[in-house]
């Protein structure tokens, strides 16, 4: 398949590749501490169009780890053109407390980030590009989430500035240019989708429901914006509860979501 062939929705627009990519990463069922049971692409039919798609497996792992929290591993293997993919948690990772469900959350997003960069630059281009340019980088470790990086990665989103977007692209794990393989047919920012897939438009939709909508609407057009906004970042919290997202983090990206989708679409 060739590149401009794959000019794709996922590859220009965030809602997209959001409603694309999503169901991969909730099939790991990573809130269940689910191991070892790889998911492969072929299991979803929306994403047949992409060449060799049945091809493609992702599995979370545990083990022990020396001074990580997360590694990202790939593996072709030429005679089948299987290419299968690994999320290698530390251990220490699925202890049931609070703050390590953030945690676990929080790296198995970054890592599955670096999948997703790897299915853009394969699919994005030619066999002859694939075999010549990205083979060689393939059976390696692609990303190692380093425990200093996690503990920084920890405080970053604990410390969203809700009103400041561009503090999010400021530290290194979470840059576009630390995912991105260059061999992408991208206009994505993969900083965005990391946030996105921490928490997303459509994620907000399964709590925020019409009627809060409704309700939400008819308090801003009275005047009550306080009381409009107190109900959002309600909701916000609760989404952070259950979804394993520090509170500020959520509370940011839900600003966010806010301007950039709701506002347009309730007032």
């Amino acid at each position: 398949m060739s590149a401009e062939h794959y000019r794709h929705p996922v590859n220009t627009d965030l809602v997209c590749a959001i409603d694309y990519f999503r169901p991969i990463l909730q099939s790991l069922q990573i809130r269940r501490g689910a191991v070892g049971f790889p998911v492969f692409l072929q299991s979803f039919p929306h994403l047949w169009s992409i060449n060799n798609s049945g091809k493609w497996g992702l599995t979370v792992l545990k083990t022990k780890l020396v001074d990580s929290k997360a590694k990202f591993i790939s593996k072709y293997y030429p005679n089948s053109g299987l290419m299968m993919c690994y999320i290698i948690l530390d251990d220490s990772c699925f202890i049931n407390a609070r703050t390590t469900n953030e945690l676990r959350k929080m790296v198995v997003v970054h890592e599955f980030c670096h999948f997703l960069a790897l299915l853009y630059a394969c699919t994005s281009n030619t066999e002859e590009v694939f075999q010549k340019n990205l083979k060689s980088r393939l059976s390696k470790i692609i990303d190692e989430l380093t425990n200093d990086n996690v503990s920084k990665l920890i405080r970053l989103l604990n410390n969203t500035n809700i009103f400041n977007e561009e503090e999010f692209s400021i530290f290194e794990q979470t840059r576009d240019s630390h995912f991105r393989l260059n061999y992408e047919n991208l206009d994505l920012n993969y900083t965005e989708l990391f946030r996105n897939f921490l928490l997303s438009r459509q994620m907000f939709d399964e709590f925020f429901s019409r009627e809060d909508r409704e309700n939400f609407s008819n308090l801003l057009k009275s005047g009550n914006a306080q009381e409009a906004f107190d109900l959002y970042v309600n909701i916000a919290k609760r989404i952070a509860h259950d979804k394993w997202l520090p509170e500020k983090f959520a509370l940011s990206q839900a600003v966010y979501i806010l301007t950039n989708y709701y506002l347009n679409e309730i007032i």
